[in-house]
């Protein structure tokens, strides 16, 4: 699998893999091969708990120095906020490692329609809430990309 990643690297600029909750072997093994790890939470107590063992594994067992953290589904900007202080206050304190907040994607009905036409968002509702939170979190993400991984 590894060398597979790498093949498929070749070929294009950025490789993004989309790891699910948890820290089981290939999620673990999957990490590692990441320049740069992004932490995809919801407010909800279950999926704080799963950031924050992310987190702990990136910056404990992986060395990983570059995380960053977008909180989805939020119903509000602030509640985002919220979440993400909640996951850094326990990561500063517990780890001494600081995840940055790459964005919040607000909750928005139009991603469900979009999930039931089984089109893309930013196709079928491109001006709604969740679609231009995820476009910023793009163009950030994209503009951090272009400065190379410390560590």
């Amino acid at each position: 699998l590894k060398k597979d990643i790498h093949n498929i690297a070749h070929h294009y600029d950025y490789v993004i893999l989309d790891l699910g909750a948890g820290i089981e072997h290939y999620v673990q093994f999957l990490a590692s091969l990441a320049a740069r790890c992004v932490v995809v939470l919801t407010d909800e107590p279950t999926s704080l708990t799963d950031a924050y063992a992310f987190v702990k594994l990136c910056s404990t067992k992986l060395n990983k120095t570059e995380l960053s953290v977008v909180v989805n589904q939020a119903a509000t900007q602030k509640d985002g906020e919220r979440a993400y202080d909640a996951l850094n206050k326990a990561c500063s304190n517990f780890l001494g490692t600081s995840p940055s907040l790459l964005g919040v994607i607000r909750r928005d009905n139009k991603v469900r329609d979009a999930i039931r036409a089984q089109s893309p968002l930013v196709e079928k509702s491109p001006h709604t809430t969740a679609a231009t939170d995820a476009a910023a979190i793009s163009i950030k993400l994209l503009q951090r990309m272009c400065v190379p991984v410390s560590g």
